[in-house]
């Protein structure tokens, strides 16, 4: 299964390099998918939207689906889409409306994630060029781009997934954290790979430890959060680095335990894979829970 989902990631990252849109303010219109830019007033520059609907969407029908909305698009939209819409075909997933946030190309995405994933200003031993401006790509996502997705599709507002890899699962993490401080209420299920939660010395961390526990709110949210195991070999180097079984238990006591009632937590660590090995896997296992009726 391992050696599986690896085959896929290579091939998934050969998939997603081709990804390169040229034309702006042109919407596509390729079988079930529609491709289109959104200029953002709050980050003050333009995001590339890559759409994949369900294999029986009707427009004109009354069925609405989930919306699951998707960080780092230019790599992991292609076969994320291709993956969703055939295990829905037979039964192993739900169908959605995949929506990727992406940039004009996967260079441009590789620099500009550091400025809309992180959050506070990255410390300066990262040597970050941009960072520190999640509260503003938040803000893009909730009161820009979610409006126009809702407008144009027959969307289930009651079921959006966030969902995002490494730096994308950290600032699928601070959403978390803006959920719990009512700051923001857009989604009912997170979905995190392999979270940078390290980034600034585990200021999410910090953060969400000082958050009262959450009584009489009126949702509750799904929470989905792996990591691999061979991320502790990687990082052996740094001491600084919580052990991923440690993090996951501090994750857990603040999840699962401290917000009891509010959130459905549930974690994996998967044993054989390392950091950029666990997005697919993540991603797919994450939608078929938190989607689930049974939990």
């Amino acid at each position: 299964m391992t050696k599986y989902f690896l085959f896929i990631g290579h091939l998934f990252l050969t998939m997603a390099c081709k990804q390169n849109i040229d034309k702006k303010d042109q919407t596509s219109k390729v079988e079930n998918q529609n491709t289109f830019h959104l200029y953002s007033k709050n980050v003050l520059d333009s995001f590339s939207i890559f759409v994949n609907l369900p294999n029986d969407y009707n427009p004109k029908q009354k069925e609405k689906y989930p919306v699951v909305y998707l960080l780092d698009a230019n790599l992991y939209f292609d076969i994320l889409a291709a993956t969703i819409n055939k295990y829905s075909e037979v039964g192993l997933a739900p169908p959605v409306i995949l929506v990727g946030i992406g940039y004009k190309d996967f260079p441009t995405m590789d620099s500009l994630r550091n400025r809309d994933d992180t959050y506070p200003t990255a410390i300066p031993e990262y040597q970050m060029t941009v960072s520190g401006g999640a509260d503003k790509f938040l803000s893009f996502i909730n009161n820009e781009l979610i409006p126009q997705i809702d407008k144009e599709y027959k969307t289930d507002t009651s079921k959006r997934v966030l969902m995002g890899h490494s730096l994308g699962g950290y600032f699928t993490v601070y959403t978390i954290l803006q959920d719990l401080l009512g700051k923001s209420n857009s989604f009912n299920s997170y979905i995190a790979a392999s979270p940078s939660i390290h980034y600034n010395k585990y200021y999410l961390l910090s953060q969400l430890k000082e958050i009262a526990t959450q009584k009489n709110r009126r949702k509750k949210i799904n929470t989905y959060i792996t990591f691999g195991g061979q991320e502790d070999a990687e990082s052996k180097t740094d001491s600084s680095i919580v052990k991923i079984k440690d993090l996951t238990n501090q994750l857990s006591n603040l999840f699962s335990v401290k917000q009891s009632g509010y959130i459905i937590y549930k974690s994996d660590i998967f044993s054989n894979l390392d950091h950029m090995d666990t997005q697919i896997p993540t991603f797919i296992k994450g939608l078929q829970w938190t989607l689930s009726e049974k939990k």
